[in-house]
């Protein structure tokens, strides 16, 4: 039986890290510029800083301000905007003691047994009797990380290392429970980096890549194609991840359109056959109350938001939203803010830094 993650930014937040773009933007428009065409740039980040809370999809849009066949202007804003935004995240990844916290990443990353506990009665009932039907099977964990950093991987690693993380289960054999991978589809901060929109009908002006070498320009500026030009089959092996899961659940994910490609994905998988079911965690739910009106409303708006990134039709939707369960449990609370908290000296020293 697969079981598969899918780790967005939301794992970094819980952890006490200022990773949004809007935390970072703040501290970019600040940086020293190399020429006119930088200072331009951010010039216009400052103006429309509210925009690039969506950094990704305000980049496409920001085709607009070169002419025809500029794309090696573009280009450079893209590399400088991505270069410190690594030293950002860099930064912001050291202030985890991964060694002083080890219980609690361990006892963090054993939670992923325990997705369908809280649940009410009749959703968890459902989401028991898929793994019942594969109890004569070992359990493979999976995840799928759509962030740059790597503090899901050093967790997964202390985890890995301790026998007693993951439980094994008896079926008149002994089956083991594994977690097999852990795949950052968008790169890393080292490495196949992939800072981009969607498709095509995000980048507001195409003729920018109308020049020599266009084409590498703009394949650096869609998700697929970037990934497909590192040469790694990354999308490929996400997609069969996804096709081979029996469950998937989401954790600190914004349903965007920067990743409509995979809401897309994952919805054909629900629709695929009725075993398969989605667990999706959102961190903001309203309180569940006497009657549980405004959290069951929430709960429907947000499998609709899930549904409408597909191609699926109506009837489709419908039939498949029983499969969708949405829980505001934090699975990863064992985490909670862990990261060191800024003080002023490491602001002032952070300051100096972007400076230089």
């Amino acid at each position: 039986m697969n079981i598969t993650f899918l780790i967005g930014n939301g794992f970094d937040l819980n952890l006490g890290l200022n990773t949004t773009y809007s935390d970072f933007v703040y501290e970019y428009k600040s940086t020293d510029s190399p020429n006119q065409n930088i200072e331009k740039f951010k010039k216009h980040i400052d103006e429309h800083e509210e925009l690039w809370s969506n950094a990704e999809l305000e980049l496409g849009q920001y085709t607009n301000e070169f002419n025809k066949g500029e794309a090696n202007k573009l280009s450079e804003c893209h590399s400088d905007f991505c270069q410190h935004l690594v030293n950002y995240l860099k930064r912001e990844e050291d202030r985890v003691d991964f060694e002083e916290h080890t219980p609690k990443i361990i006892s963090a990353i054993s939670k992923i047994e325990e997705i369908a506990n809280c649940f009410n009665s009749q959703e968890k009932k459902n989401i028991d009797n898929i793994f019942s039907r594969y109890i004569g099977e070992n359990r493979y964990f999976r995840f799928v990380n759509f962030n740059y950093t790597t503090t899901l991987d050093k967790c997964i690693n202390i985890a890995c290392n301790n026998p007693e993380t993951l439980k094994s289960h008896t079926h008149g054999n002994k089956y083991k429970h594994e977690i097999t991978d852990n795949i950052h589809v968008h790169g890393t901060l080292d490495r196949e980096m992939v800072f981009a929109v969607n498709d095509e009908s995000q980048i507001a002006k195409l003729d920018v890549f109308d020049c020599e070498y266009g084409e590498i320009y703009k394949n650096s500026f869609i998700k697929k194609n970037a990934n497909d030009s590192y040469g790694e089959n990354t999308d490929l092996k996400v997609y069969n991840l996804i096709n081979s899961s029996t469950i998937i659940y989401i954790y600190g994910m914004s349903i965007g359109d920067t990743d409509k490609l995979w809401w897309d994905r994952i919805c054909n998988w629900i629709s695929s056959s009725t075993d398969h079911h989605l667990i999706v965690h959102k961190f903001k739910m309203p309180p569940k109350g006497l009657l549980q009106i405004e959290y069951k409303i929430d709960e429907e708006k947000y499998k609709d938001l899930i549904l409408s990134k597909s191609k699926l039709n109506d009837k489709n939707k419908e039939v498949v939203k029983k499969q969708i369960h949405v829980t505001d449990y934090n699975i990863f609370s064992d985490i909670y803010k862990i990261a060191n908290p800024k003080t002023i000296s490491t602001i002032v020293k952070e300051k100096e830094l972007v400076l230089k």
